[in-house]
C-alpha cells in the first residue's frame, strides 16, 4: 500500500512540474503576460522606453503605451 501512495505522489509531482513548465513557455509568438497585464514598451515621462506590464506603466510610472 505504501508503494502505491509513493508512486501516486511521484506521478502528481511530475505532472505538476510539467504543467508549470508548459504554462510559462507559451506558444511561439505569444506576448508575455502577468497579473498586471501584458508586457509592453512603455514611454516614461522622461522619454525613456522600458519593457514592463501595462498596469505598472500607466498607474505607477505615469507612462504611455508605445
Amino acid at each position: 500500500m505504501k508503494s502505491v501512495i509513493v508512486v501516486a505522489m511521484a506521478t502528481l509531482l511530475f505532472m505538476s512540474g510539467n504543467a508549470m513548465a508548459n504554462s510559462s513557455s507559451g506558444s511561439q509568438g505569444a506576448k508575455a503576460a502577468s497579473e498586471a497585464g501584458p508586457w509592453i514598451d512603455c514611454i516614461l515621462p522622461d522619454g525613456k522606453v522600458e519593457y514592463m506590464p501595462l498596469m505598472i506603466c500607466k498607474l505607477q510610472k505615469n507612462g504611455k503605451v508605445k
